[in-house]
This record gives structure tokens, C-alpha cells and sequence, in this order.
């Protein structure tokens, strides 16, 4: 159902952020200045506020909204309340590959010419939009801490903006050290922002994850995660590392968990098949790494894909939570496009279980001849973010496979067929990794998973988002959206933010439940 007429013809054509036409930030006359001094931990990222202030939630990563009214009951009270255009650009990705955020009512996004957007959350209409201009590769987005937005932008740097203004107060290049691009959210941790660069096949770049200092962008550590000092012998050919999404933090411990890309070039480069151009296991690409949040220093490390050859980067890390005889234990969580969800000890690394998931052919070679399809392939597996609730994993596995016409091929993974199987989601046990639930969905999904009480959102690549039932996987709700979904949603009480990125029309989406 759509709002009422008189609401949709003054918000659907209503541009996110309401930038003028020479592209520069527009808070207007009355704009207020909200940048802070930063002293402590963000006051945005205060749980009790059941707003969305980070990318996936909070800094576990749990991506689970509990205790508002959106649930199996309520659901199909959802409706559109606003719309919220987006600028059009060439990304093969659309224009919104990743999570908005919500903080003090208000909606930021990075869509992915690396403009910026505040958005009022309760109307939809624009506050400010610095616009950039700067295409990026993606998922970017931005972070929310102390008054400021911090955003990734045009594929190399991150910047900072006044979160009441949209004024720009700094922006750092974090290309200089290793190369690369920066694709990835940034989050705020304690009193850093943390970022990273990957390499995305750009021959002598190797990917270093960043804590920069919130006031002025300044780097307070950084952590090459690339151990080969001349990127295995041959810095003009072979690249890889970093990290394109995310950490999740643990406050108390002072952990932070990385998964990280793979290495390049895949499956070989011309003279050098099954990537022998870069020998050995290519530590520590394809990883899980546990660094310290205030100094950045190594405390374990598991490579979950040695010397990849189907760039099934690893890099999505959530922390859950289970009950184990009386008490509440922690697992860190990692899943990619390798198909596969696995369980770590927080403290020692240890591997504690490793589940596959979704379609799996030909995906444990080592070396191969002549032509192969791979599943899951460059652009499938679990290449969205997980949730975690209440001792279970929800994960979206797409099971698109990857053609490769020689192992000398360097085909960037461009050539993952997708429609050709039904997407699973599966729900974990967070404490053994056995599988509660597996249900298909019919089609692309790239949506994600998000818990909402008893409901776990998710979306296709066509536009339709839906709701299983988090017990059984049973579908309870769905709804069409013009356009194509290839991002996540945030969630604030009665209100689930959607954006819509793909087609001609692309925009942020407001679905809220009528009284």
C-alpha cells in the first residue's frame, strides 16, 4: 500500500538531502552546527535510543532490532511512508549498495557517486547533501559519532561532515600507503573511526585496515594485512587484503574482528595459472584477524581460504551470544563468499565449528586445466551481512556460479551468472553451527539479513522484500518495490528504512506501519 495521495506528491519527487545544483552541502539558513569534542565512546551509538546509529546496528554486529513493534503480528500494517530520491549514476551496482543509518531522527547515506544525505526520519524530506560526485566500487556508507557523519568517498578517501550542517571538516587519502581503493563503511569504535582499503585487483596494492582519530582524520594505527613485503615476489602483477565491510568491535575486551579479501590476481594471470604468481598461502587474505582496538596490534589470526583462487573473500564478522550450561558465552562469527559460516573463540581464535551453506561445485580446487564453473562463484556465496539472535546465525547465501575459461584467466570475477538457482537462507546454531532452517528464496537475494523481534528481513535483486518467520523460515510478509534492492535496511521503531539502488528511479524508501 502506498501513503496517502496528498503525502506521496509532495515526497516522491523530494530529493534526498536537498543539495542545490552546483552539488554543495545545503543545510540552509537555519542549520545548526553539531560536532562535538570527542571524549568517550559516541554518545550516538547509545543502545537505549532503538535507533540504527551503525552499520549493523551496534558494534557487535548483530544487525537484531528487539522490543519495537514491527513483528509477525504487525507486519502487514507496513507501508510506504515517504520516498526519497537518490541522484542517477553509471555503477553497475546501482546507487545504494549498503545500510543507511539512523541517529537523532535523523537518516545519513552514502550512495555510490559518494554523495552524502541527511534525511528526517519521521517525513522524509531533505536536510543536506554534500555532493561529491566521486564514483566508488562499493558497498560504501558512512558512521555517525560525536556530532559528525564520516563517510567513504570517491574510492579513496574517508571524510567527515557536520551531522547538523553537512559542512566538511576533514577528509584523509588512505590510498597512500598500500594502493587500493577504499569501498568500505566505515563504523566508530571507542574513540576511533575504523576504515579500511582493498586492493580490487590493482596490481602492487596490498589492503591495510585504519583507525583514524575522529576530530581530524589523522591515522592512529594502521595493520597491513598483507605479511609479504614485495606482495610474493611480484608487486606489477599480484595485489590482495583488506577489507571491504566492517568489523564488529567488543567494547570490554578491546577486540576488534576483521574478515578480510583475497588475493589477486584469480584464478592466475597469463604464464602464471592456478596463481602461481603469488605462492604460498597469501597470508593474511581470506582471514579473520582479532586486533587490538587501541593499538592495532595482532592477537590471532585464522586463514579461512589459503591461496584463493576464486576470490571467495571472507570478510563478514559478527560477534553472538549463546547460553552454555547457565551463563551467556560469545563466538565470533565469519562468513563470505566462500558458502561457508564458521564459529571462533573470542580470546583464542580458536575454531570452534565450520558450516557450509548454499550450493557448493568445484570450490576446493587447488589447481585446475582448461574451463570450470565454480559455485559459489565471485559474486555469491554469503556476500551480505549476517545476523545474530537469541543463540542463532541468520545468513543469505546467493548461489550464483562463477565461469573461468583457463587457469590463467584474471577475470575480476565479472563473469558470476546470476539467476540460475534460488537463494537459501539459513538460520545456525550460534554455539555448534548446526543448521536449524534452510529455506530457498526465488531469485537474487543481495538484501541481507535483519532480525525485527520474531521476523527476519531480506530482499531480492528485483525489488521484492520479505520477512521469514525467524522460528521456522516461513515467509509471512512481502512487499514489490519498484527498482532492484541491493543494500540492507536500518530499523527504528515503527519504521524500516529500505534503499533502493538499482534502475531508473533509485531511492531511499521509508516503510512504516499504519496505526
Amino acid at each position: 500500500r502506498l501513503a496517502p495521495l496528498a503525502l506521496a506528491a509532495a515526497l516522491l519527487a523530494a530529493a534526498c538531502g536537498g543539495a542545490d545544483e552546483g552539488g554543495d552541502a545545503d543545510g540552509g539558513a537555519d542549520c545548526e552546527a553539531l560536532a562535538m569534542p570527542v571524549s568517550g565512546p559516541a554518545p550516538e551509538l547509545d543502545s537505549a535510543a532503538g535507533e540504527w546509529p551503525s552499520a549493523n546496528r551496534n558494534l557487535a554486529g548483530d544487525r537484531a532490532a528487539l522490543g519495537g513493534p514491527i513483528r509477525a503480528a504487525t507486519a502487514e500494517r507496513l507501508e510506504t511512508a515517504w520516498e526519497c530520491a537518490l541522484p542517477s549514476g553509471d555503477s553497475p551496482f546501482g546507487m545504494a549498495a549498503t545500510n543507511p543509518l539512523i541517529a537523532d531522527g535523523a537518516v545519513y547515506l552514502a550512495d555510490l557517486s559518494g554523495n552524502v544525505h541527511a534525511v528526517d526520519l519521521r517525513t522524509g524530506e531533505g536536510r543536506w547533501r554534500a555532493a561529491n560526485d566521486a564514483p566508488t566500487f562499493g558497498p560504501n556508507g558512512v558512521a555517525v559519532g560525536w556530532g559528525r557523519v564520516f563517510a567513504s568517498v570517491g574510492g579513496d578517501s574517508i571524510a567527515a561532515y557536520d551531522a547538523g550542517c553537512g559542512d566538511p571538516l576533514w577528509t584523509v587519502d588512505l590510498t597512500r600507503e598500500g594502493g587500493g581503493q577504499v569501498n568500505i563503511q566505515p563504523i566508530v569504535a571507542g574513540e576511533l573511526v575504523l576504515a579500511a582499503t582493498s586492493s580490487l585487483s590493482i596490481p602492487g596494492s596490498r589492503g591495510v585496515l585504519y583507525a583514524l582519530d575522529p576530530a581530524t582524520g589523522a591515522t592512529a594505527w594502521s595493520f597491513d594485512t598483507i605479511e609479504s613485503p614485495d606482495l610474493w615476489g611480484r608487486p606489477h602483477i599480484n595485489s590482495g587484503g583488506g577489507a571491504w565491510y566492517p568489523p564488529a568491535v567488543d567494547a570490554a575486551s578491546g577486540l576488534v574482528y576483521w574478515g578480510t579479501s583475497g588475493p589477486y590476481p584469480f584464478p592466475g594471470a597469463e604464464g602464471f595459472p592456478n596463481g602461481s604468481s603469488r605462492p604460498g598461502d597469501n597470508r593474511w587474505t581470506n582471514s579473520v584477524l582479532a586486533l587490538g582496538l587501541e593499538d592495532g596490534a595482532l592477537r590471532w589470526a585464522r586463514q579461512q581460504v589459503p591461496h584463493d583462487l576464486f576470490d571467495h573473500d571472507s570478510v563478514l564478522t559478527a560477534l553472538a551470544t549463546f547460553e552454555d550450561g547457565g551463563g551467556a558465552r560469545a563466538v565470533v562469527v565469519n562468513a563470505g563468499k566462500h558458502g561457508r559460516v564458521a564459529g571462533f573463540d573470542p580470546a583464542s581464535g580458536e575454531r570452534l565449528w565450520d558450516t557450509p551453506v548454499g550450493l557448493h561445485k568445484n570450490d576446493e580446487l587447488t589447481s585446475f586445466e582448461g574451463e570450470l564453473w565454480v559455485l559459489p562463484g565471485a559474486a555469491g556465496g554469503v556476500v551480505t551481512p549476517i545476523a545474530t539472535a537469541d543463540g542463532a546465525v541468520y545468513a543469505v547465501t546467493v548461489n550464483a556460479p562463477t565461469f573461468y575459461s583457463s587457469p590463467e584467466e584474471s577475470s575480476g570475477g565479472f563473469t558470476t551468472a546470476l539467476g540460475e538457482h534460488p537463494s537459501q537462507v539459513v538460520a545456525l546454531d550460534a554455539a555448534s553451527g548446526d543448521v536449524l532452517w534452510d529455506v530457498e528464496v526465488p531469485g537474487d537475494s543481495f538484501g541481507g539479513a535483519t532480525v525485527v523481534n520474531d521476523l527476519l528481513f531480506g530482499s531480492l535483486i528485483d525489488g521484492r522484500a520479505f520477512a521469514l518467520d525467524r522460528a521456522t523460515g516461513r515467509e509471512v510478509w512481502s512487499l514489490r518495490l519498484e527498482g532492484g534492492i541491493n543494500g540492507w535496511p536500518a530499523v527504528a521503531g515503527d519504521t524500516i528504512v529500505v534503499p533502493v539502488g538499482i534502475g531508473d528511479a533509485p531511492r531511499l524508501v521509508a516503510l512504516r506501519l499504519r496505526p
